[in-house]
């Protein structure tokens, strides 16, 4: 990894054995990956802005080394017996997410969100850069998901959950989707990233932003007061405005 990556300081307890555990991702030779969900939004936000518990990896499949079989193969690794896509890595756990080449032709006649699943994954791996990532004295170095690519994948992610089991869920992923908007696309830098997207995944995105944050803003909010204190405070209002400055960059 190089050793000029742009360096990230997470400040809080939790996010020590974290970043301890994306270190060992690092050094167990996994092949080609990225780290995405909560720590990723973290380390692009420049602060652990919610509560977030493991690391959730997305891998090439379509080379060896075999990622689950790699991590087992560290001295603290364990596996997860729920799940076989799962690692437990000195207690924290990692899950794997095997992704290959994806064309546009690829994603023809597959409904929009599943689409949207595989294409924000898949370009979640392309387009990942190097972070170093500090948490008191813990450091590792590791490909990030970029902030668009974040976007994309939590947009999919809020229109997958189940209204009776992700309520809370929902909460975090439109909090993750406010705050990288709000934050890191004052300058139309995720705008710009979005459009230069293969032309499948900016359609689905730009769909899924329009329904999650403009025309259903009310519902999303209502998902965020199920969060905590700063969740709840964000407005219906707050929401169609990240939104349309959105699109509108993508309009255009």
């Amino acid at each position: 990894m190089p050793s000029g990556a742009e360096r990230v300081t997470l400040h809080g307890e939790a996010m020590v054995s974290l970043v301890r555990t994306v270190g060992a991702l690092a050094q167990a030779g996994i092949g080609r990956y990225a780290i995405v969900g909560g720590v990723a939004v973290a380390a692009r936000l420049g602060q652990a802005h919610r509560a977030t518990a493991d690391i959730d990896t997305v891998v090439d499949e379509t080379t060896p080394p075999d990622a689950v079989q790699a991590l087992l193969r560290l001295p603290d690794a364990a596996p997860d017996l729920s799940a076989s896509h799962r690692v437990l890595v000195g207690g924290t756990k990692v899950e794997i997410l095997g992704v290959g080449p994806v064309h546009d032709d690829d994603l023809e006649g597959i409904p929009d969100n599943d689409a949207l699943f595989v294409a924000a994954h898949t370009w979640a791996l392309d387009t990942a850069t190097p972070l170093t990532l500090t948490a008191h004295r813990a450091r590792a170095t590791a490909p990030v998901a970029s902030s668009a690519a974040l976007v994309a994948m939590k947009l999919h992610a809020i229109g997958d959950r189940s209204a009776s089991r992700g309520r809370d869920k929902r909460a975090g992923d439109a909090w993750d989707i406010y705050r990288l908007l709000l934050d890191r696309n004052g300058q139309g830098d995720i705008t710009r990233a979005i459009a230069g997207a293969p032309p499948t995944l900016q359609r689905l995105v730009a769909a899924a932003a329009e329904h999650v944050l403009v025309r259903n803003a009310a519902r999303t909010r209502s998902w965020l007061a199920a969060g905590d204190a700063a969740m709840a405070s964000v407005t219906a209002a707050e929401l169609r405005y990240v939104g349309e400055r959105f699109l509108g960059g993508l309009a255009t």
